[in-house]
């Protein structure tokens, strides 16, 4: 019984020192308008998945700076490469025709896409750690 004491008054000091996080993309929990990331990995041929290339590889509008996400083992060893996207996405926050980038492609960029397509290429990210 003194075990069971000792444990209970520990976990109720570890609260009081460590109190929780409300928005983290580790725990998943979000209040109404806190930002939840989304991160671009890979695009590919869709018949062959063992051929990937890192998603800002295409032309897409990108961050002025690109950053690598720290990566998991298993992340790792799955062949992802996420990074930081320009979209801005918040917790129960709807939105209708905004405007992501203006971008004019120069002809090798249109001729990119057009390979792509005719690839048939997928993209992947990553909404809160769940695939898309």
């Amino acid at each position: 019984m003194g075990q069971f004491r000792f444990f209970l008054l520990l976990l109720i000091t570890l609260n009081l020192i460590f109190p929780q996080i409300t928005a983290s993309s580790f725990d998943h929990r979000y209040s109404v308008g806190d930002n939840v990331p989304l991160c671009a990995n890979i695009v590919g041929p869709l018949n062959n998945p063992s051929e990937t290339y890192q998603y800002y590889d295409l032309p897409f509008c990108h961050p002025d700076q690109v950053i690598p996400k720290k990566e998991t083992l298993g992340e790792v060893l799955n062949g992802d490469r996420l990074t930081n996207t320009l979209y801005n996405l918040n917790f129960r926050d709807d939105k209708v025709d905004q405007l992501l980038c203006y971008k004019k492609l120069k002809p090798d960029e249109i001729t990119k896409f057009i390979a792509a397509i005719n690839a048939d290429y997928y993209f992947q990210m990553y909404y809160d750690d769940l695939p898309l």
